[in-house]
């Protein structure tokens, strides 16, 4: 693959607007946890009707690639936008959440009887925050001996009781995941010299976890528990991506930066 044939799309409220024709650039974000993750995207130079169809609450879908493989990086829905003059140019900003703005639901206060099982509890949950559950899949079914009450935002209430059963939950391209980051049938994506690796990973060691800092050519088939087959000089295996972030330009950043654990 050779970073050429750049092709970006952003489509929001029935208009599509591409790199082809406008001068675009944008951070897509992904991670392991329940929070929302809030991408920037910037656009030079729009119409003013083109302007006038962004608007908060309103649906947004990024697809990005290479000229014949395409797909989807984000989406989401757009939480605020902003258009500024600055010279000759006018840039319109846009933040988009991958999922729905929970801060503006209330906290919650759920109180579960004695031997209720986390998977019930979870369930629960996520049927509150109304996203449609891509996977679920526990690695231990956690029994609350005692019951437990629920109380606060929705999505720490998540983290918590899915620690509890060693499972990961999180927000992906507007669905929820509760699910080991290794363990599922998942595509393995080659990562290599040949396939878009830039640069030497980087390796990291911490308390629960170890692996690799990698940056790829942007690759939309990398995301939050992809698995990559890494090949470098340093390493040779398997790895699990927890988070990392896609970056698009017209002629700048076209990456995909990912922290992976073995």
């Amino acid at each position: 693959m050779r970073n050429f044939g750049r092709v970006i799309e952003i489509i929001t409220n029935n208009i599509r607007f591409s790199n082809a024709d406008l001068t675009m650039e944008g951070t897509v974000p992904f991670d392991d946890d329940p929070l929302p993750n809030e991408s920037e995207i910037k656009l030079w130079n729009l119409a003013n009707r083109s302007i006038q169809t962004i608007k908060p609450g309103k649906k947004l879908t990024v697809n990005a690639g290479y000229t014949g493989d395409v797909g989807v990086i984000l989406h989401g829905y757009i939480s605020k936008a902003a258009t500024v003059t600055e010279g000759v140019n006018r840039i319109t900003t846009i933040h988009v959440l991958d999922s729905e703005d929970f801060s503006k639901r209330k906290e919650i206060e759920k109180t579960y009887v004695a031997g209720t099982s986390a998977s019930y509890i979870l369930k629960d949950m996520a049927k509150s925050i109304k996203l449609p559950v891509a996977q679920f899949e526990l690695v231990d079914d956690y029994q609350y001996v005692e019951g437990f009450t629920a109380k606060g935002e929705v999505t720490k209430i998540l983290s918590e009781v899915a620690a509890q059963c060693k499972t990961s939950a999180f927000i992906n391209k507007g669905q929820l995941y509760i699910r080991n980051l290794k363990k599922g049938k998942d595509d393995v994506f080659k990562l290599s010299a040949e396939t878009g690796l830039l640069g030497s990973p980087s390796y990291f060691n911490e308390s629960e976890a170890q692996g690799y800092q990698a940056t790829s050519q942007l690759q939309y088939r990398i995301t939050t528990a992809s698995v990559i087959d890494l090949t470098c000089e340093a390493f040779k295996g398997k790895l699990f991506v927890r988070k990392g972030s896609h970056r698009f330009s017209n002629s700048g950043d076209f990456k995909t930066e990912v922290e992976a654990i073995q």
